[in-house]
Formats: structure tokens, sequence, C-alpha cells
């Protein structure tokens, strides 16, 4: 019986640890001003419309238990630190809020995880019947499940890295051509957002949205660049930048930073081609090579030993 209590204790953290994280991520953030800001980023606000308008389209479940979720990630904001909260926030709109995250999501989910496998190697534990062991698998569960999200998040922007990296020189062929053929900046990457629907134009939307609304150009698109962590796109727009301020043609420098950065990629995967073969020597010497003398030489071996008897 004393055995069983750990055990059912782990299991009501675990079970509660779920109900919140599926209540706080399966729900929009019920702040008006929030999905104010998601209806314009999809273009489909009126401007007829008010916050009390807005607030009235979500359901009435939604609606009731929203005080609680307000409440609720007020509690998670004040246990994340101001930076990692930040952090949390600039990771979530490059990789374009997944599962409708917050930081006081992110922050949930830690704790959630934590307290689940928390919970399973308490179970292990108990299965075992070893005091040590269940500490041990205690402790590390709780560890592995508080950095989980992070590591998880992490990877999300990683791949939406290598998106925007491996999208952008045929991105800036369009761009080049449409300069060339006598559209402005803005009408270029208009035209490319229109006719190409990917993460990297994602973010020029973006940016060209928040032109539109009266932000200088200069401020959105070196923030854009800033956020996604791309060297090669970085460089680009603050080319693109100085270009306009020296009077250099645009296309000229986007054309030449294409073609920059198809030469880099080619030397890129030269340079891993050729460390292919040095990586693939380690699993040829270890693995086959012993197989093929086995085979060729075991005959042989068989032959003496029998002629030694």
């Amino acid at each position: 019986m004393n055995g069983a209590i750990p055990l059912l204790v782990g299991l009501l953290a675990a079970l509660g640890a779920f109900l919140l994280v599926v209540g706080i991520v399966a729900s929009r953030t019920s702040d008006a001003a929030t999905l104010a800001r998601e209806r314009l980023a999809r273009q489909d606000i009126g401007l007829g419309q008010s916050a009390v308008a807005l607030e009235l389209e979500k359901p009435l479940a939604e609606r009731l238990s929203s005080p609680m979720r307000r409440w609720l990630g007020r509690q998670m904001i004040r246990m994340t630190p101001t930076a990692q909260a930040a952090h949390f926030r600039q990771q979530l709109d490059f990789v374009g809020n997944p599962l409708r995250l917050d930081p006081a999501g992110v922050q949930t989910l830690r704790i959630a995880a934590a307290a689940f496998l928390g919970a399973l190697g308490l179970l292990l534990g108990v299965l075992l019947g070893q005091p040590f062991i269940t500490s041990v698998a205690l402790l590390a569960g709780v560890a592995i499940g508080f950095y989980l999200p992070v590591l998880w998040l992490d990877q999300l922007v990683r791949d939406r890295r290598i998106e925007i990296a491996a999208a952008l020189p045929n991105a800036l062929d369009v761009v080049a051509i449409s300069m060339e053929a006598g559209l402005g900046l803005d009408r270029a990457f208009e035209q490319l957002v229109r006719h190409q629907e990917d993460t990297l134009t994602l973010l020029i939307a973006r940016a060209l949205r928040e032109v539109q609304l009266g932000r200088s150009r200069a401020e959105a698109f070196t923030e854009m660049a800033e956020a996604t962590g791309v060297e090669d796109f970085t460089s680009l727009i603050k080319g693109i930048l100085h270009a306009e301020r020296t009077g250099v043609p645009v296309a000229r420098t986007i054309s030449a930073h294409s073609a920059q950065m198809r030469a880099r990629r080619r030397l890129e995967i030269r340079t891993e081609a050729g460390r292919a073969a040095l990586r693939i020597l380690f699993p040829t010497v270890g693995c086959i090579f012993p197989t093929l003398w086995l085979i060729l030489l075991g005959p042989a071996l068989l032959v003496v030993l029998s002629l030694g008897r």
C-alpha cells in the first residue's frame, strides 16, 4: 500500500500536467489585441470591426475559460525570466507559432513535460522496487522533460533557417529579374510573395505589411533579416540598403549576391563530399574488411587447423 502512494501521486501529477497543456495549447490566446493582430496578419480584418466583435467570434467555452487561462499565463510569465521570455517570443514568431504557443505556453509545456516524464520515472522505479533507481529515474525524467520543449523549439528554428537558406538564391533571381524589368524594390518583393509561397516569402510579406503601415523600410527589413539568423540573408539586406544609399543599382547587387551564394554552396557541397570519403573509411575498415577477411581466410584457416590435427 505504501508503495502505491508515490505511484498514485505521480500519475495524478502527470494527468494534471497533461490536461493543463491541452487546455492552454488547444485554445487561442484570449487577448482581444492578440486576436486582432492575428486577423490583421491574415488580411481579413475589417475597419469597422471592434475588439468586442472579435472577442465574440470565439466559441463560448473558450470565452468562459479565458479568465483562468489569462491568470495561468500571468503566473507562467512571472516564472519565466524576461530575457528568456523575449527569446522564446522571437523563436516562436520566427517558426510561425507552432501549436499557437506563446512564452507562457512554452513554460507551461516545460513544467508539464517535466511532471509527466518524472511520473514515468517514478513509475519505473516503483516497478523495479529499487530506491536508488527510483530517485535517478525521477530526476532524469524531470530534467529531460524540462529541457525537451526547448530542444524541440531550437530544432524548429534550425530547420526553418535551412529552408530559408535553400530558398534564398532562387528568390533573389526572381527579385532581380523583376527589378530589371522596371519594377521597384517593394513591387519586386510583392511579385515574389504573390508567385511563391514558402518560409522566406512569409517573412518578406510581414516586412512589407509593416512598411505599408508606416514603418521605415530599413528598420523592417533589418529586423526581419536579424530575426532569421541566416548570415547570407543579413548581408543581403545590408547590401541592398547600402546600395540604395549610395545609388548603386539594387538589381545588380542582388544578382551578384545570388551568384556568390551559389558559388559558396557549390564549395560547401564539394567540401562535404570530400569529408564523406574520410567518414566512410572507419566503418569500412571496422566492419566490412573484417567480414571479408573472415570469408576469404576462414576456409584456409579451417584447412590449416585440420592438417595440424
